[in-house]
């Protein structure tokens, strides 16, 4: 290439000058006026790091820019921001940045490597009193990348954080297409694709948001070339959370959507431990049955890892296994295991099955059969097993969803069960209520013996007491009718996640229970210094409970009066929904809290004929009904919403108005996809 020995000097001057110039001004503009905090320096909290863990250990170090080559061959070239300059073909013009409140997050120059080199991180970051770190993982297996940001709190109360992940590409987006086959971004969409108009050559973009059970989810405002993926983030006191982010760039979006309808999620973060999965927020707490169980599994053969740590591929031959668990003995068909582990105790095992369950105990007779092509047949006993992991395939899948109630032993056995086969009760503080299978999402047994175990229901209320009987029978899925004492469980789980109802009546007692539902009393007589008052449940919004004078109370009403007095009744009947009642003594409640606190029937009422009137002809009678209904307060918010589902667009519009006039959000029934309902978006379909 270099004739002579100073076209070569000249050569390598070239290299390093342009190295130092950034490829995209603009993007670096923005950088430098959005980035007020400055990048802080030293290593992540100890004991944070190593393998799996929340941060890459800081070994080798590297500059930006750097670039990684994914599994397709596309290029990620990483900027010193975290962010993406210009990816392949030039698609973006800076992608990828991670903003708070107008600040961008921006290393010190420096990054760190892990040792594979797949992957780096950069921070901290420092926003006020929040530490924030960057990963960014790009696969070498497959055509994919992945953020991680760090949200780190060394405060002793919780902050929120408008978190904003921004993309600006070299192109004008020509289509948009997200999970749900629409141009539009729902609240049921976890995903979405976009063409740029830049050619053939310019790659689709795949941007994978959430997951599709996920509870934190972002909204989306598609401007020309611009992305903007917004979260609401709150960390907790002295707490950590992450936020995570894939990125996959393609030369057609059918790749995309192909890769949408078996995405890969348990398999994308199987480098990372359960506890670190655990603090990702817009994903789900785990991401199926198996996370907390490290198989070393492919797709091509059978792997025995040896406790000498030998390992041998091939092909297991076994039919079946016979278990001796603590429970009784189990004859399980191979077919339905995907892989053992050693257990806890010396010469047990754990046996996975495809459904999720777990079978922990002893194989003594058999041992494992292992053909390798071409050269024999190995005979292992099983003390001598490590590790046994089938090949992935469709019967013997990788990610495993909830496939029904199951029950945890201490021994680690996780086993299938039918909820009717078992009766179980639940003696409280409040009296002995019977627990039914289908409200709950689990029952934890802290500790053996006489501690006190946790009921949470589907809605979300956790209930304190002492599970009955003492003795348990159940069915097992497994064919077999299981009896064990109490103090061998170790949790119950009925559901794969709760199903909150925001609207639903909150109760915190002083034990800590919260409890979700109704209050069942008809009428309160609270006798105040000035006089008696009975109040009606529905017209309360709060009450708090004084926690030296039994039964002494402050009552918030629908229009934010304030009464203060003793409250007459000795109990308060609550009833969890769906679930139990409960009676409550005064003396045993923080406060009560009621998000749909409701007027007088005259009130609500005189609010239909006021919303009525808002769809008149005449302007005058629509401005007057607006301003009567103003005056009213804002104690009318939760009558205006359920008028929200109006098909008058104009009558929707002014009660959204009279909401947020009046304090409250904009929050109600959805309405017909229209104009209206794009304001703020814009969506290009080619």
């Amino acid at each position: 290439m270099f004739h002579n020995r100073w076209q070569w000097i000249l050569g390598v001057w070239a290299i390093l000058f342009l190295s130092t110039i950034d490829p995209c001004p603009a993007a670096k503009r923005m950088r430098v006026l959005g980035d007020v905090g400055e990048a802080g320096s030293g290593p992540p909290p100890a004991g944070m790091t190593g393998k799996g863990g929340l941060h890459i250990p800081q070994g080798k170090s590297v500059s930006f820019n750097y670039n990684m080559n994914d599994g397709d061959g596309f290029r990620w070239d990483i900027q010193y921001n975290g962010n993406i300059g210009q990816g392949t073909n030039y698609v973006y013009s800076g992608g990828m940045y991670c903003q708070i409140a107008g600040n961008n997050i921006s290393s010190n120059g420096q990054g760190w490597l892990n040792e594979s080199g797949d992957e780096l991180e950069i921070g901290p970051y420092q926003y006020g009193n929040m530490r924030i770190y960057r990963r960014i993982k790009v696969y070498k297996d497959r055509g994919l990348a992945r953020w991680m940001d760090i949200f780190e709190n060394t405060t002793a109360s919780d902050q929120t954080l408008q978190v904003q992940i921004y993309s600006y590409l070299n192109y004008g987006i020509g289509q948009t297409i997200t999970t749900s086959g629409t141009a539009a971004f729902g609240e049921k969409d976890w995903a979405f694709i976009t063409q740029s108009m830049g050619g053939n050559n310019v790659p689709s973009l795949l941007h994978v948001v959430c997951d599709k059970r996920s509870k934190l989810r972002p909204n989306l405002n598609i401007q020309n070339n611009q992305i903007f993926v917004s979260y609401n983030v709150t960390v907790p006191a002295s707490k950590v959370v992450v936020l995570c982010y894939f990125e996959s760039q393609s030369n057609s979006t059918d790749n995309h959507q192909k890769l949408l309808k078996q995405f890969p999620l348990t398999k994308l973060l199987k480098d990372l431990s359960p506890t670190v999965r655990k603090l990702i927020l817009n994903f789900p707490t785990t991401t199926g049955l198996l996370d907390d169980i490290d198989l070393e599994r492919n797709e091509i053969n059978d792997g025995v890892f040896l406790t000498n740590g030998d390992p041998v591929f091939g092909t297991v031959t076994n039919e079946q296994f016979l278990v001796e668990t603590s429970f009784g003995s189990l004859t399980i068909p191979s077919k339905q295991v995907i892989g053992m582990v050693a257990g806890g105790e010396e010469g047990t095992l754990k046996a996975i099955l495809n459904d999720g369950q777990v079978v922990c105990g002893k194989l003594p007779d058999d041992k494992l059969v292992v053909e390798i092509p071409s050269m024999g047949t190995l005979k292992v006993p099983f003390d001598r097993v490590r590790q046994l992991a089938y090949r992935i395939s469709k019967e013997r899948p990788e990610d495993i969803p909830f496939a029904g109630p199951y029950i945890v032993l201490r021994t680690g056995s996780r086993l299938s069960f039918d909820p009717a086969s078992i009766n179980l009760s639940f003696r409280t503080k409040h009296g002995t209520v019977p627990l039914d299978g289908k409200e709950l999402l689990r029952i934890a047994l802290d500790n053996p013996g006489n501690g006190v175990h946790k009921a949470v229901f589907l809605n979300g209320s956790n209930l304190a007491g002492f599970l009955q009987p003492e003795k348990i029978t159940a069915n097992l899925k497994l064919g077999a009718k299981m009896e064990i004492t109490r103090d061998l469980v170790h949790q119950f789980e009925f559901a794969a996640e709760e199903a909150p109802d925001e609207t639903l009546t909150c109760a915190v007692l002083t034990n800590g229970d919260k409890l979700f539902g109704e209050l069942v009393e008809s009428k309160f007589k609270l006798t105040t210094d000035y006089g008696e008052m009975t109040i009606a449940p529905g017209s309360i919004r709060t009450i708090t409970f004084s926690p030296s004078q039994q039964g002494r109370a402050v009552v918030a009403l629908w229009d934010t009066s304030v009464l203060r007095g003793q409250l007459d009744q000795g109990e308060l009947e609550f009833q969890i929904l769906s679930g139990p009642k409960l009676k409550l003594p005064p003396g045993e409640c923080v406060s009560i809290t009621r998000t749909q606190a409701l007027p007088p029937k005259q009130v609500r009422e005189q609010v239909d004929k006021l919303v009525a009137r808002l769809g008149s002809e005449f302007f005058k009678d629509r401005q007057e009904a607006t301003e009567s209904l103003m005056k009213l307060g804002a104690g009318i918010i939760p009558l205006l919403k359920k008028h929200l589902d109006t098909k008058d667009p104009e009558v929707r519009q002014r009660i959204e108005d009279i909401i947020e006039k009046l304090g409250g959000s904009k929050v109600g029934p959805a309405a017909p996809r229209g104009p209206m309902m794009q304001r703020g978006m814009m969506m290009i379909n080619g």
